[in-house]
């Protein structure tokens, strides 16, 4: 922050366009699409339902933006959400969520990206060789807990990505293009991949009929408007 002649204060602009432009595109994607597609398929059966179903959140998702975009025209003050709750709801609903943003939404989806690092790397890897080395094992009220290297690695990505957020703004603005431009090139190149080097068919999206293919899905998860609505969550829920 720096101060003006009037005692007044002002949030330094260390982020240019790039940057804000790449930061925005991260939040928005995020891991859910790499680690949800089997478990929606599971959830409303058939590839079709799947692409519904992230229509369906995409227009929730652009009606949230639109909403978003009008509050913040009408109350261009630093704070967001803040600004907006403490307006329309009073000083309270402001002051939970912002403390809820600190404790629950924000770790909880920073456990989720630094988890969905390590489960890629474990995968990348190959062997389940991180998830084999289990330095705890027990259970906590009938639920089990494994401490093993993938929530080492997970925590570790986390350090890393908090030690260079704590950095200047401009320093975490450049990373974020960086890390932005390599994402997008990842997914066009799996994207436009997929039908360069095509070796099978779109009956392969839908693999019902495989035993493993829903491993880890109850039965009462699966097909139904319950679960077509579940299946619309997982989409929500990006993981960022």
């Amino acid at each position: 922050m720096t101060s003006n002649s009037d005692s007044t204060q002002t949030l330094l602009r260390g982020l240019g366009l790039a940057a804000a432009v790449s930061i925005i595109i991260g939040n928005v994607i995020g891991t859910g699409v790499f680690l949800k597609a089997r478990v929606m398929t599971c959830n409303v059966g058939t590839p079709g339902w799947v692409i519904a179903a992230w229509i369906a959140a995409g227009l929730l998702s652009l009606a949230g933006a639109l909403t978003y975009a009008e509050l913040t025209a009408m109350k261009p003050q630093a704070g967001g959400e803040y600004v907006f709750l403490r307006d329309a709801y009073g000083k309270l609903s402001s002051f939970l969520f912002g403390w809820t943003q600190m404790f629950i939404i924000k770790p909880g989806s920073q456990a989720a990206a630094g988890m969905a690092f390590a489960i890629g790397l474990n995968d990348f890897i190959g062997n389940g060789s991180l998830g084999s080395a289990v330095f705890l094992k027990t259970t906590v009220f009938s639920y089990p807990i494994e401490f093993s290297m993938i929530q080492v690695v997970a925590l570790m990505a986390i350090l890393i990505f908090t030690t260079l957020n704590a950095a200047t703004v401009s320093i975490s603005g450049q990373i974020a293009t960086v890390l932005t431009g390599i994402k997008i090139a990842l997914i066009v190149f799996v994207g436009v991949g997929a039908f360069i080097w095509v070796t099978g068919d779109f009956a392969h999206f839908s693999m019902i009929n495989d035993g493993g293919t829903c491993e880890k899905v109850a039965d009462s998860a699966r097909y139904g408007s319950a679960t077509y609505t579940a299946g619309t969550i997982l989409v929500l829920w990006r993981a960022r």
